[in-house]
């Protein structure tokens, strides 16, 4: 009797142990797992060093080498500036250029150009180049303190969409790249802004406050079928689409500070990309959706960083 009571009591020991173990394994797979998370963000490259105030990056050549960004060249002008990343030369767009331009938008083939030019008294025009033929169209702006922001080229060279406020609102709205037959894409109460196509040119993304604060949404690219792809308490503003068409980087401050994140195209696998205590913004994707550009700010210089991307699961 004695011998079958000890008997149990081994088992029960030897159960508990087991336990002991299968949760000290757990426990440390947990660990590793949020370490290697971790770990898998590389360091930021730093690409330029001047720290002048800088945003948005967007790459001019399809091949990656060179970077289209506006500088605040001097106090009261924004400068288009070119970046060739390979000998990182930085040299003005337009060397002449007294007005400021800033927001730039390329076709993904490059061979469409079109920026925010201000006309004076934050009078915005929307110019659109065709850098092949060498010509170029304009939207002007409207009356009294209005103008179009954030253009967007779509993958067929067809259309441009920008940002416009009118009547209390801000809209999306969408021309062709002669700047003429405008019409409306995406209305609502609130501001519109940052539209960005997918690679096939079939959905933008786009920001809106018309549930309250800056969310994320998705449409159709006639402007049909928009949904809410993610949506905070805080501001999630600036989307970009991947090349491959997979993911969605943007800039957020719902942890409290700006910093860039990661999203699948249907809103889930969320990460968070940057951590620093100073603001990370403007997300340019390069030519391999593997990795960004963007514009950080450090001891209050702003720079152009490139940072590779983890992927994550679909």
């Amino acid at each position: 009797m004695s011998e079958s009571i000890a008997t149990t009591k081994a088992q029960r020991h030897e159960g508990r142990t087991r336990v002991r173990l299968h949760c000290a394994f757990v426990t440390l797979w947990f660990i590793s797992f949020a370490w290697q998370k971790t770990s898998d963000a590389a360091e930021p490259q730093r690409l330029t060093t001047d720290g002048k105030v800088k945003r948005d990056p967007v790459l001019l050549k399809p091949d990656g080498s060179e970077l289209l960004f506006a500088q605040l060249d001097k106090p009261n002008q924004l400068r288009l500036m070119k970046l060739d990343l390979r000998d990182r030369s930085i040299v003005p767009l337009h060397p002449n250029e007294t007005r400021s331009e800033f927001e730039p938008a390329v076709s993904l083939d490059g061979r469409y150009l079109t920026y925010v030019q201000n006309r004076g008294n934050l009078s915005l025009a929307l110019v659109i180049q065709d850098l092949m033929e060498n010509k170029q169209s304009e939207v002007p702006p409207g009356g009294g303190f209005s103008g179009m922001h954030s253009p967007a080229i779509s993958p067929d060279n067809e259309t441009v969409l920008f940002s416009y406020p009118e009547s209390n609102r801000q809209q999306l709205l969408a021309v062709t790249m002669q700047g003429t037959n405008r019409k409306s894409i995406a209305d609502s109460n609130g501001i519109n802004n940052w539209p960005s196509f997918s690679p096939d040119g079939k959905q933008v993304v786009f920001s809106s406050t018309r549930d309250g604060d800056y969310d994320l949404y998705v449409m159709n690219a006639d402007g049909t079928n928009v949904r809410n792809l993610v949506t905070s308490p805080r501001q999630d503003i600036r989307p970009r689409w991947s090349p491959d068409g997979r993911h969605i980087a943007f800039t957020s401050n719902r942890d409290g500070n700006y910093e860039l994140y990661l999203i699948n195209i249907d809103g889930s696998g969320l990460v968070r990309l940057t951590n620093h205590p100073e603001q990370d913004d403007y997300a340019c994707w390069n030519p391999d959706s593997h990795s960004l550009i963007y514009v950080s700010e450090r001891d209050g210089h702003f720079d152009l960083f490139h940072l590779p991307v983890p992927q994550p699961k679909l």
